[in-house]
């Protein structure tokens, strides 16, 4: 899950959990055994009996990776699933892994007009009075 919201004249983006960083660190894991095995996500894919864009999906950390599907790539690799967790754990390690967010300073635009600048606008006049005009059919 990626949040964004903001924060104090600045907006915090890129907010993953721990457990969402370890989960894309595995993914990335299972990708480079594949690709290390020589084989493919789409054979990898067609080997384990799900969809392409399933595992895919796994490997990328868009989504969340089923302990049954690591299991199913681990043993169509000839490795057990606690190496690919160990390795996962220290490439998260040597990526520098570090919790929480992105904070980006938001400048002021010279070309869009402050809130204090802000003038109350109508779509269009009316030369009808408030009282005269025909809101009241739509009643």
């Amino acid at each position: 899950m990626t949040a964004s919201w903001l924060h104090a004249g600045a907006i915090v983006t890129h907010v993953k959990t721990p457990g969402e960083q370890f989960n894309a660190a595995v993914g990335r894991q299972l990708r480079a055994e594949i690709a290390a095995a020589g084989s493919s996500i789409a054979a990898m894919a067609r080997e384990v009996g799900i969809a392409r864009s399933a595992l895919d999906n796994y490997v990328t950390g868009k989504r969340s990776i089923p302990v049954p599907i690591l299991y199913a790539v681990s043993a169509a690799l000839d490795i057990a699933p606690h190496v690919v967790i160990t390795r996962a754990e220290e490439r998260l390690r040597s990526e520098g892994f570090r919790g929480g967010a992105t904070i980006t300073a938001l400048h002021p635009r010279t070309d869009v007009r402050g809130r204090r600048q802000d003038e109350s606008e109508v779509a269009f006049e009316s030369p009808l009075a408030h009282a005269d005009d025909t809101d009241d059919l739509y009643d």
